[in-house]
């Protein structure tokens, strides 16, 4: 009786323990796929300026902490950020010239996911204005790489982006000040 009661305690210590692992290898793959061919569809929905797809695309939870530590909902988010970059995009007046996602790691813990990379980009025709929002300008210009790291759940079968980090990349320790 004693074996059994410790086999049955070892059996628990090892089932919850595999619980809080990342998914085996196999479901990790199919789920990368999975949530490979979503970051697609949003990297579309922000190169053309879908309103509509993005915020499908969000948690109603969803919350964001941009590069200056500004934290966004959902709403505010679209409303300050999305909304106004779209209605440029639609009007001609910026465009993505380049908007890679590089480096990526795939984490997943059940119907989470957690993915971490770069996000290469440049663009024109418009720059930051106030309240978080873009302005048209013709004369500007950007580029950069973020480091960024994403929170995905899948919600009903469907992946669904419940956060966003974005940090600019420190400057190497030993770089000139």
């Amino acid at each position: 009786m004693k074996l059994f009661i410790a086999l049955l305690t070892l059996f628990n210590i090892v089932i919850s323990a595999t619980a809080q692992q990342p998914n085996s290898p196999r479901s990790a793959d199919s789920g990368e796929a999975e949530l490979r061919a979503f970051m697609a569809e949003l990297r579309k929905a922000s190169i053309e300026g879908d309103v509509e797809t993005a915020a499908n695309s969000m948690t109603d939870d969803y919350v964001q902490t941009d590069i200056n530590g500004y934290r966004q909902d959902k709403t505010t988010w679209l409303n300050e950020y999305f909304r106004p970059l779209a209605d440029l995009i639609k009007a001609g007046k910026f465009h993505w010239e380049e908007y890679e996602r590089k480096n990526l790691q795939f984490r997943f813990y059940g119907d989470c996911a957690v993915v971490t990379g770069d996000l290469q980009a440049k663009g024109t025709g418009a720059r930051f204005g106030p309240q978080h929002t873009w302005v048209a300008d013709p004369n500007a210009t950007f580029s950069g790489i973020l480091h960024f790291t994403h929170v995905y759940i899948k919600r009903k079968g469907k992946w669904m982006l419940a956060a966003l980090h974005n940090q600019m990349p420190l400057p190497p320790p030993n770089a000139a000040k």
